[in-house]
């Protein structure tokens, strides 16, 4: 039976899976590694807060302001960042700011196109 990995080596192999295929779920990850996928999930969320702290924060230019009752704040955990990178997996785009915030956007529009839809026409939706 192999040793088990330590903390620093298990996370540097999630960090690489992860960089290899942004979309791997933490189940996938888990099964490969053989570990749960709340280790997983626990190591993705370490990295994340790392890779934060070892980023200068730089100033940004501030956006145009909507009042507040028009926006949200997400907080992109572990499991959002994934859903993000399948999203943003079918074009190539980077990991950016703007480039999430249009995917969740995009998300959230079609999802509600879907289910405006389905109550418009709610006959197709049913098999007999």
């Amino acid at each position: 039976m192999p040793a088990p990995l330590t903390i620093a080596a298990r996370r540097a192999m999630v960090e690489e899976l992860l960089r290899q295929e942004p979309a791997l779920s933490a189940r996938n990850i888990a099964a490969r590694l053989g570990v749960g996928k709340d280790t997983v999930r626990r190591d993705i969320d370490a990295i994340e807060t790392e890779k934060r702290q070892r980023t200068p924060q730089r100033p940004t230019a501030e956006p145009e302001r909507a009042p507040d009752t028009d926006r949200i704040t997400l907080v992109l955990d572990a499991r959002l960042r994934q859903a993000l990178a399948v999203l943003r997996a079918t074009r190539g785009l980077p990991d950016t700011r703007q480039v999430n915030a249009v995917a969740a956007r995009t998300a959230i529009l079609s999802m509600a196109s879907i289910v405006l839809e389905a109550r418009q026409n709610p006959q197709e939706g049913t098999h007999r």
